[in-house]
């Protein structure tokens, strides 16, 4: 049979008498009598149908079965008034927590995200780092930056990127090349689980290639892949938007105007149906006009 959910002052005269573990502390902390504390608490008990605190002589301790309603009460009360804050607080306040691909985080948001903070100082930021999609779909957050092919079921996906890869490395690198067909003799750098291959980009430039000569070396993340190729040790595929600062800092360049189409691209997600908070609205409009900006540029 589902119990009914009691009143809400009833809850937390209990959470603050269970905190205190003294309905005297507690009824000055609530600005109630004492007499009001105990009886809230007896009308939450009647309504559990069990008993929360073992009461002696000037001293109350929590039964078993308070023990484990505390912290769900805790719980459930700091998540309600996180929440309301989240929502109904002046925009540019509150909290925003962000789970980002570790490659987007180091190579496109930890350049630029001095400027969100300088818009909204008040908000306070918390970055969660993973790297497959999988490792997205559970926790508390407000927003998720995925890489992927964008086929997540029950997620609204907006692109941050065009949906193409290009060649880059290091210019040392690059002064060894003169055609496409160079790329055959150098180290080639692959991001496995991505839907896009050296194959495919090979085919894009007419070039035909016998696999048994290549040398791959394979990571497991796009930041290993960018590191790696800023060291000169090969060449790797990449959207060029995610780029920008080490472009400009000639870390990488892009020997060849050659762009492979791609199913994967970086995904700004959140659920379908879920509010987003004015701290995670102001991001995504944030986002949006960043975007904009550097594909205007």
């Amino acid at each position: 049979m589902k119990q009914n959910l009691p009143p809400m002052n009833w809850v937390k005269t209990f959470e603050t008498a269970a905190r205190l573990l003294n309905f005297s502390a507690a009824a000055r902390e609530l600005n109630m009598t004492q007499s009001a504390v105990s009886q809230q608490i007896k009308l939450l008990e009647h309504h559990l149908g069990d008993e929360l605190f073992i009461r002696r002589h000037r001293k109350i301790t929590l039964t078993n079965s308070g023990l484990a309603y505390y912290p769900v009460v805790q719980s459930t009360l700091n998540s309600l008034q996180q929440k309301t804050a989240d929502i109904f607080s002046p925009v540019g306040e509150g909290r925003l927590v962000l789970k980002v691909n570790y490659a987007f985080s180091s190579l496109w948001l930890s350049h630029n995200l001095y400027k969100f903070c300088a818009r909204y100082p008040g908000i306070r930021l918390q970055l969660l780092h993973l790297n497959w999609d999988r490792d997205f779909s559970e926790g508390s957050h407000d927003l998720s930056i995925m890489n992927g092919n964008g086929k997540w079921f029950g997620l609204n996906l907006e692109p941050l990127f065009k949906a193409e890869v290009t060649a880059f490395c290091s210019p040392k690198l690059v002064k060894l090349i003169s055609s496409p067909s160079d790329l055959t003799s150098l180290p080639l750098i692959e991001v496995t689980g991505v839907n896009h291959s050296w194959q495919q980009w090979f085919k894009e430039a007419s070039i035909e290639v016998d696999e048994r000569n290549i040398v791959y070396h394979r990571v497991d993340t796009l930041l290993s892949a960018a590191l790696m190729a800023e060291s000169g040790l090969g060449v790797m595929l990449a959207h060029p938007d995610i780029f920008v600062k080490s472009l400009q800092e000639h870390k990488i360049e892009a020997p060849f105007d050659i762009n492979l189409a791609t199913e994967d691209n970086y995904y700004l997600a959140f659920p379908e149906g879920k509010p987003l908070s004015k701290s995670a609205i102001v991001f995504r409009d944030w986002l949006r006009q960043e975007m904009a900006l550097a594909l205007n540029s």
